[in-house]
């Protein structure tokens, strides 16, 4: 007689998964607000958002995992969020490309004949590996992945929100299932088809020329405004029947007057790469007029619409054009740099950057061990041995002793002063400091710090990547750089209460380590910057806040693709004299951020 089987019941139809896990954890952590743009200065936290989202509200661009962002919104924005449009990665690992513009046409073309070129930068053996370990084993790790995320959503989703999901073939008929089950049968709305079609040859099978968008809402009660196009209907049969050619010939005219209401299949948006004035060089970017007519469909203005896949930034840019408030997230760097300057570009309303930082740091380390485990660790990626005896050093390189910095703190002038201190004690002569986040404008103060107390110091920062890889895994250290901070030089100059600043140089150590490809295209210092900006008054505020330290951008040069050419000066004109604290930021090629503090005086 056959066992009997060990069968759950089940009361309602669900897509299930290996080791499908209903239970979504909901982590809530403080955000760090790292850069304002355009924002008066002095102005609190609380003052940026408002108790009631509305008043005082800034738009977010938010850089790190969305599973944990969401969590921590939740508290403030829990049934509040009006709209949110995803266009999450269709389970491949393809998705971290990027375009980025290198040298300037003139200079370009005096050195080798060319104008300014472009490359593409392939994910790195770090991002996927990341990708991978946390939603690529197969597809039962990305449904968990997208079920996690879609339940915070429903969470945020107001009343009277929707939510827009854009997938291909892959993976929509899997999340189709799973959104009914979240969001409930009754509540899906539409699945649109985005037609973008375009002369194609594949030799096995019909072109794939579409992706589908699934739309649902949290209640009956989602907000929808119809959409009109332009209709010339002619003679051609209007889907109607009529009773007379009168009432036919009026519904003609009304359809073309009015329109006709857009339906649930989009073939007059044409694919991103025809729309050629938007491109920004991201692999995965959609064209603008698709996040405008979602927008307008199912939002009004001064509603807040949200992505958290928020890749180029076009949710962002769309919402900025359509009068909406809006919040953008995304776990890549060069993402988040992407969609800044292509706000900055629009002339955006007022913004914050912000991430997780050091709370999501320390979350990471309570989640993997001890703190001395998490120095092991570090120190196994950096291929350095523990060691023991020392206050302020905890490895060895070869021949350089190592420090690694706090997890939840930046790593500070006193600090490495304490490890120089104690490297010249015992007679060491060679210090290389490892390092999540640094006190702005430290780079250069450490190197001739160093000098003074006979150490050679070497400054490397440790991989933001790192928290998204799995720790247990013994490959994990073959794949990993430290890249040592890049040196800024800065030349400003003073007549009377205008300060100019020049950007002089700007050196990437360790150039073995570069991409062969971006090798053979640099031809000068500053082709190696993509970006940079300046707070004419940094730690200066009218009154201290809790985040002194926040980096206030209030001017900036950057590359784009029709602007391909940098300025390397700008000025600013102070209202009193003084002594100003000048911090010059410059981001790279590859998504880096290095720093320089200067101190002027102005008459």
């Amino acid at each position: 007689m056959p066992k009997k089987q060990n069968i759950q019941p089940i009361d309602k139809t669900e897509l299930v998964w290996p080791n499908k896990r209903k239970e979504v954890e909901r982590v809530e952590l403080p955000f760090q607000t790292i850069e304002t743009i355009n924002l008066p200065r002095g102005t609190r936290q609380e003052e940026l958002f408002g108790k009631g989202g509305q008043e005082g509200w800034k738009n977010r661009l938010i850089w790190g995992d969305n599973l944990l962002i969401m969590g921590s919104l939740l508290k403030e924005y829990a049934g509040k969020v009006n709209l949110i449009y995803i266009d999450p990665p269709f389970a491949t690992g393809d998705d971290f490309s990027f375009t980025v513009n290198i040298g300037d046409p003139a200079s370009a073309k005096a050195s080798d004949g060319q104008a300014s070129v472009e490359i593409t930068k392939e994910p790195s053996v770090l991002e996927v590996k990341a990708y991978r370990d946390t939603w690529g084993k197969g597809m039962q790790s990305y449904l968990q992945m997208m079920y996690d995320r879609l339940v915070l959503m429903k969470e945020l989703l107001a009343d009277n929100g929707s939510i827009y999901v854009h997938l291909d073939c892959h993976v929509e008929q899997y999340v189709k299932v799973m959104m009914d089950e979240i969001f409930g049968r009754d509540n899906f709305v539409n699945e649109i088809i985005w037609a973008y079609t375009g002369p194609r040859k594949s030799g096995n099978y019909f072109p794939r020329k579409h992706d589908n968008i699934l739309l649902y809402s949290k209640t009956d009660k989602c907000k929808f405004n119809p959409v009109y196009i332009s209709h010339k209907s002619g003679l051609h049969n209007i889907g109607q029947v009529f009773s007379s050619e009168e009432e036919r010939e009026e519904a003609v005219r009304e359809l073309e007057a009015k329109g006709k209401q857009v339906e649930d299949w989009w073939i007059d948006i044409w694919a991103t790469e025809r729309y050629r004035s938007e491109l920004v060089g991201y692999e995965t970017q959609k064209p603008v007029a698709l996040l405008e007519r979602i927008i307008q469909s199912s939002s009004s203005e001064g509603d807040l619409v949200a992505d958290f896949f928020a890749g180029s930034g076009t949710t962002g840019a769309a919402a900025e054009k359509l009068g909406r408030r809006w919040i953008m997230s995304d776990l890549g760097r060069f993402a988040i740099h992407t969609a800044r300057k292509r706000l900055l570009d629009m002339s955006a309303k007022p913004f914050v950057v912000q991430n997780l930082g050091k709370y999501e740091r320390h979350r990471w380390v309570q989640l993997n061990g001890r703190y001395k485990n998490y120095l092991k660790f570090i120190l196994e990626l950096y291929h350095a041995e523990p060691i023991e005896g020392f206050t302020n050093l905890h490895g060895k390189k070869d021949k350089a002793f190592v420090r690694i910095g706090a997890v939840d703190a930046p790593v500070t002038l006193s600090e490495i002063r304490e490890a120089l201190s104690e490297c010249k004690e015992n007679k060491i002569k060679s210090l290389a400091v490892l390092g999540w986040e640094w006190e702005m404008g430290l780079h250069d103060l450490v190197k001739e710090e160093a000098e003074r107390y006979g150490v050679k110091l070497s400054t490397f920062q440790i991989p933001r990547e790192v928290m998204e890889l799995n720790v247990s895994d013994p490959k994990v250290k073959e794949d990993i750089h430290f890249y040592e901070l890049a040196y800024l030089e800065v030349g400003p100059k003073t007549e009377g209460k205008r300060v100019a600043i020049t950007l002089k140089d700007f050196i990437i150590p360790n150039p073995e380590l570069l991409p062969e490809e971006v090798k053979d295209k640099v031809k000068n210092w500053s082709d190696f910057i993509d970006y940079w900006a300046v707070d004419w008054m940094f730690n200066q505020h009218e009154e201290q806040t809790e985040e002194d330290d926040t980096f206030h951008n209030m001017n900036q040069r950057y590359r784009t693709r029709k602007e391909p050419k940098l300025e390397l000066a700008m000025d600013y004109e102070y209202k009193k004299s003084g002594k100003y604290n000048i911090l010059v930021k410059v981001i790279d090629i590859f998504g880096n951020d290095t720093t320089k503090l200067v101190e002027v005086r102005v008459k």
